[in-house]
């Protein structure tokens, strides 16, 4: 007799899961049996995503779609008062949506300062808060994971990155404290370190810098959303249930220069 899945009837929410490393990491949960809800801006490239997922689920396995917007807290609120409402349980949440811009110190707007923050540290601070407080209401037993992208530029420094790099310098900070708090609850925080990583951010916005960071990783190449994905798949998942506070660095070996 076949075993059922890793993730059989778990929930999962991914935010940014329509391209790129959160669409990875949804891939990973569903194939590893996860009801998953995917999160985006974009109806269009969602309902596209619903359609692929839906032709590999498993039977009764269910993917949904929900449009929030990560840089507007008015969106994210609207987005767990409807899956309070409609998911029977919460045991998964991946806060990936983020984005960066490179843009040197001196030339940096206020504008360009404000929406990073808003996106990748207040949207995920906001999620991982909603999150952990779903689960909290859950079965105490039941495996309850949030795992949250950040990035090896959390650590290095590189000119160019200095709004990015400071928001998920935050992020690491983020996890740490928040796997500590959490701890009593049985609910596990962990973070995910991508390092150069094949993209459409990556690859059609900055196609030179992607080629440059790519030749410098150990491994001769760059990463992809299913390496991602399957990082992440393990830290959400019971084979990971002593793990909290973790920042799993992928990236090929980049960061050790």
């Amino acid at each position: 007799m076949n075993s059922a899945p890793e993730l059989d009837g778990q929930w999962a929410v991914v935010t940014g899961a329509s391209k790129g490393i959160g669409l990875g990491i949804a891939e990973s949960l569903f194939a590893a049996g996860a009801n998953v809800v995917l999160v985006a801006r974009g109806a269009d490239d969602l309902a596209l995503r619903a359609r692929e997922f839906e032709a590999t689920a498993y039977p009764g396995q269910q993917v949904v779609t929900k449009c929030a917007d990560a840089g507007d807290p008015d969106s994210l609120t609207a987005l767990f008062d409807r899956l309070e409402q409609e998911l029977p349980s919460l045991n998964i949440y991946v806060a990936n949506a983020g984005f960066g811009i490179i843009t040197p110190l001196l030339d940096i707007t206020l504008d360009e300062w404000n929406r990073q923050l808003a996106v990748n540290l207040t949207g995920t601070f906001l999620g991982v808060q909603w999150a952990a407080r779903s689960m909290t209401k859950g079965d105490a037993s039941a495996n309850h994971a949030i795992l949250v992208v950040s990035s090896i530029r959390a650590v290095g420094a590189r000119a160019g990155r200095l709004t990015y790099s400071a928001t998920k310098s935050a992020l690491n900070q983020l996890v740490r404290v928040a796997a500590v708090e959490l701890a009593d609850h049985g609910i596990r925080v962990n973070a995910l370190s991508p390092g150069i990583t094949a993209t459409p951010m990556a690859l059609e916005n900055n196609p030179d810098v992607y080629a440059e960071m790519t030749a410098s990783v150990p491994l001769g190449r760059s990463g992809t959303p299913h390496d991602m994905g399957a990082a992440a798949r393990y830290l959400c998942s019971q084979t990971a249930q002593f793990v909290t506070g973790a920042n799993l660095v992928v990236d090929g070996g980049e960061s050790l220069y």
